[in-house]
């Protein structure tokens, strides 16, 4: 079948423009006004068959690392016998870098404070209900 959209005269090779059109015949005209018919032949277009439908894997969800909690603690600990240690050996300096520590003690709460509750919870799943079910009847 040809392309109607792009239709070149069979006399002179220009350029035409469709001007009539059925379900058989397509009637156009070039630029020198060279009058053609073009025959229109019906496709029988088929769609292609869906595709099986294939089980839903199921991949296991990430594990929890207890390593950031214990590296954060290492963290405190080491601040805190920093601190120790500058509290005995220049207490004025002490007095002076401790409370600038504050925000950053702060921050560590806030941080804490926005987590979840338990990492390793997982959504509940309720088995699918029976539609011939009676509890379900009764509800």
């Amino acid at each position: 079948m040809p392309d109607l959209t792009n239709i070149a005269c069979p006399t002179c090779g220009l350029p035409a423009e469709l001007v009539e059109r059925s379900d058989t015949v397509a009637s156009a005209r070039c630029i020198l006004l060279h009058d053609f018919s073009i025959p229109v032949v019906a496709l029988d277009v088929r769609t292609p068959e869906p595709a099986p439908v294939a089980g839903v894997l199921k991949f296991p969800g990430p594990r929890v690392s207890g390593r950031p909690e214990w590296a954060r603690r290492m963290a405190w600990f080491a601040f805190g016998a920093l601190a120790a240690l500058l509290l005995t050996q220049a207490p004025v300096a002490a007095l002076v870098l401790i409370p600038l520590s504050l925000p950053l003690i702060g921050v560590e709460a806030a941080r804490k404070s926005w987590r979840p509750l338990d990492p390793r919870a997982q959504a509940v799943q309720m088995p699918a209900a029976d539609p011939g079910d009676p509890q379900r009847k009764a509800a």
